[in-house]
C-alpha cells in the first residue's frame, strides 16, 4: 500500500501542455498590486509551485479556472491561474519561470517606482496630466476611448515614460503613435503628449480606471518627476442580448460583404465538378477588436464540403476608435452536378448609436454545378485503360504460373489491355480534333473582339477630339469676351488721364489680348508688343506713377497705340476656327 500513493503521484508527475504568463501592468508603485496570469493549453489538475516568486513578492492569494471551446465538433480546454502579488521592493524586479511539470512558463519583468505618484499635478504647474472619457458608461466588451494628454512647461530628457491605464479585466489597445503640440493653458504656452487609448471592459458593475503613469527627469536640473491621471468610475452594463451563436456585438458600424472570384452574378456562381470554388467572406466593424469578431463559414451541405483556407484580421485607428476586419477565405467542393444552394448568413449586432439590435446578411448563393467537361471524362478514362506497373511480387507470380493454362490468360488479357489503349488512343484523336474547333473558333472570336474595340477607340478619340475643340472654342471666346470689356476700362482710364487705374487695367487687358503669353507687368507688356512707340510710352506711364505730377499725365498717345494693335489682329480673327487636334491612331 505505500507504494500506491507513489504510483500516482508518477502517472500525474509528466504534463506536456504550452504555459505562458503574463501581468496586468508593467509598472507599478510600491504601494500597487499586480494580477500575474498563467495559462496552459490543456485540462490540468496539478498545482504550480509559487514558492519562487515568495522573495520578492507578498502573496495575496490564488485561484485556477477551466476553461472550455467547443467548435466544429471539436473541445479544447485551457486552464488559467490567477496570482495577485504585492512587490516587497522597489526598482526592475524578475518574475522567474514558474514549473508545471516537464514545461515552464516564460520570465517576465515589472517595474516598481518608489513611493507612490504624485496624482494629476494641477493647471498652471510646470508638469501635469488630463484624463478624460468619451462616456462614463458602456456595455461590456464594447468600445470606451480613453484620452490623456501630459502638460510639460519644462524640458524633459528623452527617457520618459508612460504607462498604459489599468481597468480590471479589459482589454487594452493604443489608438495609434503618441501626438504632440503645444497648447497655452493660462498664458503659459505647454508642450502637449496626447495618447489615445480604446478600452473594451470584460466585467460588469462600477469599476475604476486607474490613470496611466509618468516618470521622467527634468533636462535643466535632472530631478525625478512622477505623476499619475486621476482615477476614473466607469460603469459597465451586462449585454443587451446574446446571439443563439453565443457572440455578442455591440458596434457603431457593421458591414458584411463577400467576394467570389468567379467573375459570376451577385447571388449566383458556376463551376465544374472536381473543380473547387474559392471565395471570401469579410466583416468590419467599429467600435471592436479583431479577435472578437466570430466566425463567417456557412455550414456544409449533402452535397459539398466547406473549409477555411485562411484567416486574416486586420484592424484600423481612425478618430472613431479601433475599426477591425476579419476575412475567411474559404474553399467549397462539389460532390455532385446539379444545382446547390449556400444557405444565406445572417449576423445580429447591437447598433451602439441607436441603442438597438440590428441585422446584417448575405443572401443565399446558387451554384451550379456542371457535369466533368470531355477532356477530363477522357482522361480519366485514359488513366483507367493505361496498365498498372507491375511490381517484382507480380513478376515473380507469373514467373511461377507457366503452365499452358497460364499463359492463355496473361495473352488475353494482353489483348484486352491494348483493346483499351486502342479505344482510348481513338478517343483522344476525337477529343484533338474538339479542341481544335474549338480553339479556331476563339481565335476568330478574339478578332472580332480585336477589331470591334478598335473601332470603339476610335469612336473615343473623335469624341475627345470635338469635346476638346468645343472647350477651346469656349475659352477663346472668354478671352476675347474679356478683352472687349478691360479695353473698355483702359480706354476710360485713359481719357480720364488717369495714370494709376490705366497701369491696372493695361496689364488686365494684355493677359486677355495675349492669353497664351504670361503677362504680369510692363515688362511682360513690352516684351510681347515688341513695339518701340508703345515702350515709350509705357515708361512715361511708370514716370508719372512713381511721380507727384500725376495730373500731368495724358492718356490719349497710349490709347491710340493700344487701338493700333488690336488694328493689326488678322481679319476674322473673331470667327477664326480652331486648329484641328491629331490624336494618335489606334
Amino acid at each position: 500500500m505505500r507504494k500506491l500513493p507513489l504510483v500516482l503521484n508518477l502517472i500525474c508527475l509528466p504534463v506536456f501542455a504550452d504555459v505562458s504568463a503574463y501581468l496586468d501592468r508593467n509598472t507599478i508603485t510600491a504601494q500597487d498590486t499586480v494580477r500575474l496570469t498563467l495559462e496552459a493549453d490543456s485540462r490540468i489538475q496539478q498545482e504550480i509551485d509559487f514558492s519562487p516568486l515568495y522573495r520578492n513578492f507578498q502573496f495575496l492569494g490564488s485561484k485556477q479556472l477551466t476553461l472550455s471551446s467547443h467548435a466544429g465538433g471539436d473541445s479544447q480546454y485551457r486552464t488559467r491561474w490567477e496570482v495577485l502579488l504585492r512587490p516587497k521592493s522597489t526598482g526592475e524586479i524578475n518574475i522567474p519561470p514558474l514549473q508545471l511539470g516537464l514545461e515552464s512558463s516564460n520570465s517576465l519583468q515589472l517595474k516598481v517606482l518608489s513611493g507612490a505618484a504624485r496624482e494629476s499635478g494641477l493647471q498652471g504647474e510646470q508638469v501635469f496630466i488630463e484624463a478624460s472619457l468619451d462616456t462614463n458608461e458602456v456595455y461590456q466588451d464594447s468600445q470606451l476611448i480613453y484620452t490623456v494628454r501630459l502638460y510639460h512647461a519644462i524640458e524633459l530628457l528623452p527617457d520618459t515614460q508612460l504607462t498604459d491605464p489599468y481597468l480590471p479585466g479589459a482589454l487594452i489597445k493604443p489608438l495609434g503613435e503618441q501626438a504632440r503640440s503645444t497648447q497655452q493653458v493660462r498664458g503659459r504656452n505647454y508642450s502637449v503628449i496626447e495618447q489615445r487609448y480604446a478600452l473594451f471592459p470584460g466585467q460588469t458593475g462600477t469599476l475604476t480606471l486607474d490613470g496611466p503613469i509618468f516618470e521622467g527627469r527634468a533636462r535643466q536640473d535632472n530631478s525625478q518627476i512622477q505623476l499619475q491621471a486621476r482615477p476614473l468610475e466607469v460603469a459597465v452594463i451586462p449585454p443587451a442580448y446574446q446571439s443563439a451563436r453565443g457572440y455578442w456585438l455591440p458596434a457603431t458600424v457593421l458591414t458584411l460583404d463577400d467576394d467570389w472570384q468567379t467573375g459570376a452574378l451577385p447571388n449566383t456562381a458556376a463551376t465544374s465538378l472536381g473543380e473547387n470554388l474559392s471565395y471570401s467572406i469579410s466583416m468590419t466593424a467599429t467600435g471592436l477588436p479583431a479577435s472578437r469578431l466570430p466566425s463567417l463559414a456557412p455550414p456544409a451541405g449533402a452535397n459539398f464540403d466547406i473549409s477555411v483556407d485562411s484567416v486574416e484580421l486586420a484592424e484600423d485607428v481612425s478618430e472613431q476608435g479601433l475599426t477591425s476586419r476579419r476575412t475567411e477565405h474559404i474553399v467549397l467542393r462539389p460532390h455532385t452536378a446539379g444545382a446547390l444552394t449556400l444557405s444565406p448568413i445572417d449576423i445580429t449586432w447591437w447598433d451602439l448609436n441607436t441603442d438597438s439590435a440590428r441585422n446584417v446578411a448575405l443572401p443565399e448563393h446558387l451554384l451550379q454545378v456542371k457535369p466533368r467537361s470531355p477532356a477530363a471524362e477522357a482522361a480519366l478514362a485514359m488513366a483507367a485503360a493505361l496498365p498498372q506497373p507491375r511490381t517484382q511480387a507480380d513478376i515473380n507470380t507469373a514467373a511461377d504460373k507457366s503452365s499452358p493454362h497460364a499463359a492463355i490468360n496473361a495473352a488475353a488479357a494482353t489483348a484486352a489491355s491494348v483493346a483499351r489503349l486502342q479505344q482510348a488512343l481513338n478517343e483522344s484523336r476525337l477529343l484533338i480534333g474538339l479542341l481544335t474547333v474549338i480553339s479556331l473558333i476563339s481565335s476568330l472570336g478574339w478578332l472580332y473582339t480585336f477589331n470591334h474595340l478598335r473601332q470603339l477607340r476610335r469612336e473615343e478619340q473623335q469624341q475627345a477630339q470635338q469635346e476638346e475643340m468645343r472647350r477651346r472654342r469656349k475659352l477663346l471666346m472668354a478671352h476675347q469676351m474679356a478683352e472687349k470689356n478691360t479695353f473698355q476700362a483702359l480706354a476710360m482710364a485713359c481719357q480720364q488721364n488717369n495714370p494709376e487705374v490705366a497701369k491696372l487695367r493695361l496689364v488686365e487687358w494684355a493677359q486677355n489680348f495675349w492669353p497664351d503669353q504670361h503677362i504680369f507687368n510692363s515688362e511682360d507688356i513690352s516684351d510681347a508688343a515688341r513695339s518701340q512707340t508703345l515702350d515709350f510710352l509705357i515708361l512715361d506711364l511708370e514716370q508719372h506713377v512713381h511721380q507727384d505730377d500725376k495730373a500731368l499725365w495724358q492718356g490719349d498717345l497710349l490709347l491710340e497705340a493700344i487701338e493700333k494693335l488690336r488694328d493689326r489682329r488678322p481679319e476674322g480673327y473673331e470667327a477664326a476656327p480652331l486648329p484641328e487636334l491629331h490624336f494618335a491612331s489606334g
